[in-house]
């Protein structure tokens, strides 16, 4: 039986219901209440990659507080947390399989909590710089747990829906943050961000860990009362056949892999488990096409995620409206204003993935940038600010939070073969962390050498590009199975040696 969507993804029994006397809505929502507490951490996720353009905005040439940016200072406050997020996407990798998801998340509370503790009372640049590498660092560890922890505990026909609003969420900390800065200092405002890992912490404490992890470990009693308790708080004798389900997808899925050995006098195939392969064989396992050429392509996505420019100007959205003839305060309000359609855009992407598939969302979201950057080159060659100027902005954020923005984080529970996908999933994320850095660092020098209007065009035409390539080379998985989508990344002439393993 082949899975549909998410990461970790486990086999379920469609075929067995679940009682009639446990309705739709019991059923569903503790995954929803699980979920909601997994999703607090990349609402803090949001918290931290958003609050840089509060803080550029009042300490770039300027006196506040006894502090103040230069241009290099607040390039690189704005981009050195980016620079971390590698090194803590490649460690979460490898420290959730010991951890488990649940104490990993609840750990990653410790290190956001520090660092805001850390920003409120920053008296010098290196004190926020400090902050900024911790909170990077705990925003790379989150990428394991959170592709993982929702595709373990979700039934497939809720698992679409549950990955959207964990985006949905992450959008909504960035229309948070904006508004307190209208309302407050970032100062203040990082007080109401530092109990957010402490809420969080909470409220994961009070979710179970998810049942293969538990299945993994040998805990099966523990295992079943996790699964009793996401099912609706039901007796153990209304999910045994998931349970035992589970079991076996465990036992499938660490055994059964055909791995080529050369003999003396002839070549054979034989099975062994993922944990029995030599370090040379997992490399080579990893190295396979239907691994390497997923991992391109996300990674790609992610280069025109940030080449179509919206998330690499956001950290200087404020200085950028300023150069447009929008007063300080008002580009302050405007920013709440850009977030809030920002939220709107993974709103809609949450409803239209299922209806109209990732593909088709993709090449909108794209093709939407590419008009608006264009536009706004040519706002900025006239040098007056038109009354378009606004809407072109709004569209802009609506038209990359759409597609470009949350789609490359959903494809990667859904791209990758399972043996292995915690690992590619870190390195993508590794390498988007490191787009990030270089795009957003480099930025202001950029916009110095070729002016906004260079800039947008350079983005109109990377949008472009990107369009192109994505039309040609991304598949559409929305209600495809595993099998389909690791078929499509086969080579023709080499088809590969798995058995009994769920992909």
């Amino acid at each position: 039986m082949a899975l549909q969507s998410g990461a970790g993804s486990v086999p379920t029994q469609d075929e067995k219901k679940p009682p009639s006397k446990i309705s739709v809505f019991r059923r569903f929502l503790p995954q929803l209440l699980a979920c909601s507490a997994n999703n607090l951490i990349l609402f803090d996720n949001g918290l931290v990659l958003s609050f840089p353009t509060i803080v550029v905005a009042a300490l770039h040439n300027a006196v506040s507080d006894g502090l103040s940016f230069d241009t290099d200072q607040a390039q690189w406050f704005s981009s050195i947390s980016l620079l971390c997020q590698p090194l803590g996407s490649l460690f979460s990798g490898l420290a959730m399989g010991p951890l488990g998801r649940k104490r990993s998340m609840m750990l990653l509370n410790i290190p956001f909590f520090t660092g805001w503790a850390i920003v409120y009372f920053a008296d010098n640049v290196a004190m926020l710089y400090l902050a900024a590498a911790i909170m990077g660092f705990s925003v790379g560890c989150t990428e394991a747990p959170i592709l993982t922890y929702v595709g373990e505990i979700t039934e497939p026909k809720y698992r679409g829906t549950l990955a959207s609003y964990a985006q949905l969420c992450g959008s909504t900390a960035y229309f948070i943050v904006y508004l307190l800065n209208y309302i407050t200092s970032w100062r203040t405002t990082a007080i109401f961000c530092s109990c957010v890992p402490i809420v969080t912490l909470l409220a994961i404490s009070m979710v179970p860990e998810t049942p293969l992890w538990l299945i993994s470990r040998g805990r099966l009693n523990d295992a079943e009362t996790a699964l009793c308790w996401l099912r609706g708080w039901v007796k153990p004798g209304d999910v045994s056949g998931e349970l035992q389900s589970l079991i076996l997808y465990h036992k499938q899925m660490t055994t059964g892999l055909s791995i080529k050995k050369s003999s003396s006098t002839e070549s054979q195939e034989e099975l062994v488990g993922i944990n029995d392969m030599s370090l040379k064989q997992k490399f080579g396992h990893f190295l396979r096409p239907q691994m390497m050429k997923p991992l391109f392509l996300i990674i790609s996505y992610f280069f025109f995620f940030y080449a179509s420019g919206f998330q690499t100007t956001r950290p200087f959205l404020v200085t950028i409206l300023e150069t447009y003839g929008i007063s300080k305060d008002g580009a302050e309000n405007s920013i709440v204003v850009i977030a809030a359609v920002g939220v709107l855009g993974y709103a809609a992407c949450m409803v239209a993935v299922k209806k109209i598939g990732k593909r088709v969302i993709t090449l909108v979201s794209l093709g939407g940038c590419a008009v608006c950057t264009f536009a706004l080159a040519a706002i900025s060659a006239q040098g007056n600010l038109t009354s378009w100027f606004y809407g072109i902005m709004l569209a802009y954020s609506f038209f990359s939070s759409v597609g470009v923005a949350p789609i490359p984080w959903m494809l990667q529970s859904e791209l990758y073969p399972f043996q292995g996908k915690c690992l590619a999933a870190g390195v993508a994320a590794a390498a988007s962390y490191l787009i990030g850095f270089l795009c957003t660092k480099w930025y202001l020098d950029v916009q110095n050498l070729m002016n906004l209007e260079g800039v947008y065009i350079l983005f109109g035409c990377f949008s472009s590009l990107g369009f192109v390539f994505l039309y040609k080379f991304l598949p559409e998985t929305e209600g495809r199975s595993f099998d389909e989508i690791a078929e499509h990344f086969n080579p023709k002439e080499h088809k590969p040696k798995i058995r009994n393993a769920y992909l």
